[in-house]
């Protein structure tokens, strides 16, 4: 494996399939095994997927990402200009407010409890914090402001309590791969 397959693949993937294949193979590992798992993640589903690549955008799914720290991970491994899909929800996005600043151009928050990201960052992103009611609305928003060399990501930041996350991840990949 080289360092650029290794790179790719970003901290998180790593630490997630390192452990996860000394968990499973604790007394069979070898380097073949590990190896191959870090080359391999496509058992972990809805965590960094790259969907669509369209005019130059990449349409990532990180829809797994339900905590302040797993969209802290996601965020730092982004190289390129991002617009963050996320929803209402957290209490605090201290934590968050350092990556974000790094490479997230605008927000767009989902849902009706967007007030919080808006104060934590209406003032750290140039973009601004747009606010969308479901996803479909969410998307149009992209749309609009998406230009070939960013990436666009869905990556929640918390648990919904008034929307079904399975469904705004399905509906995210709808909208990536068929606008």
């Amino acid at each position: 494996m080289t360092l650029e397959q290794l790179a790719k693949q970003g901290r998180r993937t790593e630490t997630f399939t390192t452990a996860a294949t000394i968990s499973s193979n604790i007394f069979q590992a070898r380097k073949a095994n590990l190896r191959d798992s870090f080359i391999d993640c496509e058992h972990i589903k809805h965590r960094n997927e790259v969907v669509e690549m369209r005019n130059g955008v990449s349409f990532i799914d990180d829809s797994g990402a339900k905590s302040i720290t797993a969209t802290y991970f996601t965020l730092s491994d982004i190289t390129a200009p991002t617009i963050w899909l996320t929803i209402g929800g957290c209490d605090d996005y201290e934590e968050l407010i350092p990556v974000v600043r790094q490479c997230v151009v605008a927000i767009v928050c989902i849902g009706n409890d967007c007030e919080n990201v808006s104060k934590s960052f209406g003032g750290v992103v140039r973009g601004g914090v747009r606010n969308a009611g479901n996803m479909e609305e969410a998307m149009k928003i992209v749309e609009s402001m998406t230009v070939s060399g960013q990436n666009v990501i869905f990556s929640p930041a918390a648990k919904s309590v008034e929307m079904n996350d399975d469904v705004l991840a399905s509906e995210f990949v709808k909208y990536a791969r068929n606008n």
